[in-house]
């Protein structure tokens, strides 16, 4: 059984809350070349392909990059080094290009240079390509892949959202087909007008994941980038509502095939339909009565508000989970529950074929 085998990497972002923005982009990086790798950061905010730090988690507002820590980040103007690190100052026009790598002034090209001194474990500084001195270096490109980036990297044009009340009718629509349904245990009127994809690019995404364990009641594991949904492991789904949302809302699940997946999400672990056929299982999906924090543990998730009942998942659908009032203006928290011994393990990750919690508006 998996159990949340990732969340080292989550407690090493525990203490930081993506703040509530209009366009936030959240990733992770691996570098593209020789070397390749994961990009990490070290704890003076260097970051570096390989290594044993923890990999780096950063997010985009406009043309700043942050690092998990809300440090902004910069190519120093002396060493022309990538750096997050606070209080520094820098050149810090970064942007996306069209097939997810990152940019500095517009530019694709970084180079990798070997690190050295007392941090040396074999891992690559990074530099833009204004460095003069490139010896034992090699050119890399830094791809991007991230739950609230769609089209490969470009940021979307939304913030994270919201939901609401009332319960409604789970509904699953095939990425390939619009006409297979099943319904969840939870009844309400379905509007006919909700997407159940993200192709109008108008969708929220979670601003805070939070796994948790019932084996571990008491510890908080933090922010995580990974849903962990098994028998003893709930994940906790904050979405912050736009004032704009004041209409019908749709929350919704999409699970594509693995094999349609963007490489940034980094594929997923399910734990197959024998234990949702043969046991009834899925998903259960609940709106809390309070919000969840980076240090809400499993005995301290707030209890139910709003219980949306079962949804069976199978791979290559997606789901309505339920259709609602918007709480314009509000957060609100979600958990996923596993019902029937199912398993599933994924990256939130909203690319060209998403996969994951969203919230729509209905039209």
């Amino acid at each position: 059984m998996h159990l949340l085998a990732a969340l080292v990497t989550a407690q090493a972002i525990s203490a930081a809350v993506l703040p509530r923005q209009s366009t936030p982009c959240a990733f992770v990086m691996n570098a593209v070349g020789d070397p390749t790798g994961q990009i990490v950061e070290d704890t003076i905010g260097e970051n570096r392909i390989g290594g044993g730090f923890p990999q780096g988690n950063y997010y985009m507002i406009g043309h700043t990059l942050y690092d998990y820590r809300n440090h902004n980040c910069i190519i120093d103007p002396d060493t022309f080094q990538f750096l997050c690190t606070q209080g520094a100052s820098g050149i810090a026009d970064f942007s996306l290009a069209d097939d997810g790598n990152l940019m500095h002034q517009t530019c694709e090209n970084f180079l990798a240079c070997p690190a050295t001194g007392p941090g040396e474990d074999g891992s690559w500084n990074i530099f833009s390509d204004a460095l003069q001195n490139t010896t034992g270096c090699e050119a890399v490109t830094l791809r991007t892949g991230g739950f609230n980036c769609t089209a490969l990297g470009r940021p979307s044009t939304t913030s994270a959202t919201l939901l609401s009340v009332p319960t409604s009718t789970s509904t699953s629509t095939s990425n390939s087909t619009s006409n297979s349904t099943s319904t969840s245990n939870s009844t309400s009127t379905a509007t006919p007008a909700c997407p159940t994809d993200l192709f109008s690019g108008n969708y929220q995404f979670p601003h805070l994941i939070i796994p948790t364990s019932s084996k571990q009641g008491d510890k908080a594991f933090g922010i995580s980038y990974e849903a962990y949904i098994t028998p003893i492991n709930t994940t906790l789904f904050n979405f912050d509502i736009p004032a704009t949302y004041t209409g019908t809302c749709s929350l919704i699940f999409l699970f594509p095939y693995k094999t349609d997946l963007d490489p940034s999400a980094g594929g997923y672990y399910f734990s197959g339909t024998e234990e949702e056929v043969g046991e009834h299982g899925g998903i259960d999906f609940a709106l809390l009565s309070g919000i969840a924090t980076a240090g809400t543990t499993y005995n301290s998730t707030p209890a139910v508000a709003t219980d949306y009942g079962k949804t069976q998942i199978i791979p290559g659908n997606n789901y309505t989970v339920a259709t609602y009032p918007c709480q314009a203006g509000q957060t609100v928290s979600y958990s996923a529950t596993s019902v029937g011994n199912v398993e599933l393990d994924y990256f939130q990750d909203s690319a060209p074929m998403p996969i994951g919690l969203y919230v729509v508006p209905c039209v």
